[in-house]
């Protein structure tokens, strides 16, 4: 949007030599957003309770075998098959609704 707003800018009020520096600047720019998107693009989504998988947390009670655990600074209730107790730390290695299914480190 940058480029067509400079080009038409640039024909219209500017004499030739800064009109021409006036689209190559909107071509730099045009060129950095496009850049910037495509490396956005590539970045993983942080929201939502699937990105939690992996992630490392507390176990704020007895998880015999569910409970509560702190992930992210947020209550989960959670599930640890093999159990833990009250300040364990835990990984989470599924996500099921709101329910996190975790492991014992």
């Amino acid at each position: 949007m940058s480029l067509a707003i400079g080009v038409v800018v640039a024909f219209a009020f500017l004499e030739p030599p800064w009109s021409w520096l006036l689209i190559i600047s909107a071509l730099l720019w045009e060129g950095l957003e496009i850049w910037l998107f495509i490396r956005w693009r590539k970045i993983r989504s942080i929201t939502g309770h699937h990105t939690l998988v992996g992630m490392k947390g507390k176990a704020i009670t007895d998880l015999r075998p569910d409970g509560q655990a702190r992930v992210k600074g947020q209550i989960w209730k959670v599930i640890c098959p093999e159990g833990a107790q009250a300040g364990d730390a835990v990984e989470v290695i599924e996500a099921e609704g709101m329910t996190l299914r975790v492991t014992r480190l």
